[in-house]
């Protein structure tokens, strides 16, 4: 069976709460949830898919055009994003007009919260909604069986599907399936399906980086993020160390652990570090990590382990809007952990946000203070933005002055022209972009900071894109 995975070309921007200077075409990272669904295609279902990657290929769509032309695949699948949903859209119809007989299958996030909208889009024949690796490999053989008779019926047993019912037109959503409980029962990503040689992460240490993903939900609750209080599972490190090896062996020696809280199982952290360190592999990692699941036991672990980096969500210098967010961190914790961190050799990123409803611009101030007093290594400053189906977004379509449903109406009728709105009543959208623009250029316009980089490069394609970057952080934001 002829199974195709695309990833589309960016043409559709949707500026989002990062800044446009960072947030355009920074680098190219595999994506996972397609190499999960892959690899478990592999393992369980016997098939042998194909990824193309139009970022990481450098692929237009006439050139998309060409090879469906050519490949006429039974079904193509899409990991879809909100912000790409338009992109995806755009090689659907492409699809449709070269092979009408193609199938095509939406999945994802966006599908996962819009089930129904997505699977009205006459160009969208199926759409797998929650964790797909399962879901798609059963609809995949049920394909591949070229069932006939009563195929209504046999869709209608697969959990996590949506499909339309082929008598009447009729969309259908199935029931949800159960988040997967063991992820050492998945197969490894299908890492071999693509070229690591073409995938970069602008600010790590080695020329090649590969990304892997060891846990999936956060318990935490803060409001603006789309996973709060979801079920936290993890994988062994057993299961993870073989995946680290393979990728070594494939030439791979830094990673980015992109779990949201990697360090939230002590237990597991310690016993993954000690198998890192019992087997002497010589690689280099960095993690995500909340303020107040660290300690200088598991830092200095971490250190001798191979990390090099720790992302901490910091969010703001005020406590008044931390506790707004509901992050459940102090100031506090946040000056000690930084401290620690830092004195254990492990660098720093630190994330901030900024246009935190009821924030002001003093508020601001506070939060570019802490910064300058913790000096990390990196910091990112993003836009307060209420992204669909958090809390932040419910609360604001109750106690804003709009109560349209305005993400709603995109995921319906989705237009190249939709603005992200922001919550701040105090100051407005184009100032908070100033804001944010000159608080990154401040701190990376720092001779030490620019030298460091230019020291760390390791080829030249990674000293190309932090060129890139740095140009236009330096310059004015254009009105």
């Amino acid at each position: 069976m002829n199974i195709l995975f695309i990833v589309p070309p960016e043409k559709h921007y949707i500026e989002s709460y990062v800044t446009k200077k960072l947030d355009k075409r920074r680098e190219f990272r595999q994506k996972l949830g397609i190499l999960y669904v892959a690899g478990y295609l592999k393992k369980f279902g016997g098939h042998n898919p194909e990824i193309i990657d139009s970022l990481a290929d450098g692929l237009n769509k006439d050139d998309l055009r060409e090879i469906i032309k050519k490949k006429k695949p039974d079904i193509v699948g899409f990991s879809v994003l909100t912000f790409n949903l338009l992109d995806c859209l755009d090689v659907a119809r492409i699809i449709r007009d070269v092979s009408p007989i193609t199938k095509i299958c939406f999945g994802g996030f966006h599908p996962t919260i819009y089930p129904k909208e997505t699977l009205n889009f006459p160009e969208v024949d199926f759409i797998v909604f929650g964790e797909g690796e399962i879901t798609f490999n059963e609809l995949i053989n049920l394909i591949a069986k070229k069932c006939v008779e009563d195929l209504d019926t046999k869709l209608s047993s697969i959990e996590g599907l949506g499909w339309k019912n082929n008598k009447n037109g009729l969309t259908i959503i199935n029931p949800a399936r159960k988040a997967v409980a063991n992820l050492d029962e998945l197969a490894m990503p299908a890492h071999d399906l693509i070229d690591l040689k073409k995938y970069t992460v602008v600010l790590a240490n080695d020329a090649k980086v590969a990304s892997i993903q060891t846990s999936r939900g956060c318990p935490s609750k803060c409001t603006f993020c789309d996973i709060r209080l979801t079920r936290y599972r993890y994988r062994s490190a057993e299961n993870v160390l073989s995946e680290i090896k393979y990728l070594r062996s494939r030439g791979i020696n830094e990673f980015f652990i992109i779990d949201d809280t990697f360090t939230i199982n002590r237990k597991r952290i310690f016993k993954l570090c000690n198998l890192l360190i019992d087997e002497n592999l010589g690689i280099k990692f960095k993690i995500s990590s909340r303020i107040d699941r660290v300690d200088n036991e598991m830092l200095n672990i971490l250190k001798k382990a191979g990390c090099y980096r720790i992302h901490y969500g910091i969010e703001s210098g005020s406590q008044r809007l931390l506790d707004y967010l509901e992050k459940g961190i102090t100031l506090e914790q946040i000056r000690l952990a930084i401290n620690n961190t830092k004195k254990a050799g492990i660098e720093v990123f630190a994330y901030l946000m900024i246009g935190i409803p009821t924030e002001t611009v003093d508020d601001i101030k506070k939060t570019m203070d802490l910064v300058l007093e913790l000096k990390p290594a990196h910091v990112n400053y993003s836009i307060c933005t209420p992204f669909p189906k958090t809390v932040l977004y419910e609360r604001s379509l109750v106690q804003g002055s709009s109560s349209e449903d305005y993400w709603l109406q995109f995921a319906i009728k989705p237009s190249a022209d939709f603005k992200i709105r922001t919550l701040n009543e105090n100051i407005s959208s184009e100032e908070l972009r100033n804001l944010q623009d000159r608080a990154l250029r401040s701190f990376y316009s720092s001779p030490y900071i620019i030298l460091r980089e230019i020291i760390k490069t390791r080829s030249l394609k990674q000293l190309y894109t932090k060129f890139k970057i740095g140009i236009r952080l330096l310059m004015p934001r254009a009105n």
